[in-house]
């Protein structure tokens, strides 16, 4: 494998959002080397229809390369890849998070939207990242917060150059298998485009203080070292507390982020497993825990699903 793609900062942008969909708006920190297992594989049969799962995630580090020799024996396997949405031909999604995640030329930005004490502690979280506040204002609140979210992750050593996403994509143009979008970048981005404008700006302030106090950062260690060691328990509890979460941008983030995607998850990887070719469906980890998680609504429809 040659080093994966470098992304340009509209790119980036882009990444921060898939970013926050797997880490439900937490802020990245530096965690203990990778051990072997890194992630989690499924296997998921119903009669003849089979199809592989791969649980992900959207920022990495170079020393999670190469993946095992049995993961990458799955996805020589495989015939096709399948990821949550395809965000690598820039030229198509560039437009989309413009339209869907920046003002309008015109408009009024962030920096005239927001309470003074808000911009404050933006600029506050730039600096931090060594980012000029000024190019963040034209960003939609929603938009804001995970692009802080990826900055943090950035200045923690953490890129969405070495995402599993990322890897996958190279692993495809190098072998010439295809690449196949489970959901698309624009469904994700409706959910944070259809939130009630009061709770974006909740939904940025609770980003805000996650990484002020240094909370989310901690979070995310146990969630890289869960999916580091192949730690099924340490993800069931680290969803249970999240889902114990109380505040508005905690359910959006359940309700929405989480558990609101499932259905049409679920719904593409059964048209995937009978369609008669192998895929590897890739999805942010979490998702395949929990009693809504991706595992039991499998099940549920009739699936065996076990852990590889």
């Amino acid at each position: 494998m040659r080093g994966f793609p470098a992304f340009e900062p509209r790119m980036r942008f882009v990444l921060a959002v898939l970013s926050a969909l797997v880490f439900a708006a937490a802020a990245m920190a530096q965690t203990t080397p990778a051990a072997a297992q890194r992630g989690f594989w499924w296997e998921a049969t119903k009669g003849n229809q089979r199809v592989l799962l791969m649980g992900t995630l959207h920022v990495g580090r170079a020393d999670f390369y190469p993946l095992p020799p049995d993961a990458m024996r799955r996805l020589r396997e495989a015939a096709v890849i399948a990821v949550e949405a395809d965000v690598f031909n820039v030229a198509k999604t560039g437009p989309i998070v413009q339209r869907m995640a920046f003002y309008a030329d015109g408009e009024p930005g962030l920096d005239a939207r927001l309470p003074a004490e808000l911009r404050r502690r933006v600029e506050a979280a730039a600096r931090r990242a060594g980012l000029e506040a000024s190019r963040l204002w034209r960003m939609k609140p929603w938009m804001l917060a995970n692009t802080l979210v990826l900055l943090e992750a950035v200045r923690s050593g953490f890129t969405p150059a070495f995402a599993t996403e990322s890897f996958l994509f190279e692993f495809t143009q190098q072998t010439g298998k295809p690449i196949a979008e489970i959901e698309s970048l624009e469904a994700q981005l409706r959910i944070f485009e259809r939130a009630p404008a009061e709770l974006q700006i909740v939904y940025l302030e609770q980003v805000l203080q996650s990484m002020e106090s240094g909370e989310s950062a901690r979070e995310v260690t146990r969630l890289v070292d869960a999916w580091s060691r192949g730690d099924a328990a340490a993800m069931e509890a680290l969803l249970a507390k999240m889902r114990a979460g109380s505040a508005p941008a905690d359910r959006f983030v359940m309700e929405q982020v989480i558990d609101g995607r499932h259905p049409a998850m679920v719904a593409g990887i059964e048209r995937m497993a009978a369609s008669g070719r192998l895929h590897v469906v890739a999805v942010g980890a979490l998702h395949f825990f929990g009693p809504n998680g991706l595992v039991e609504l499998l099940r549920q429809r009739g699936f065996a699903v076990r852990p590889l």
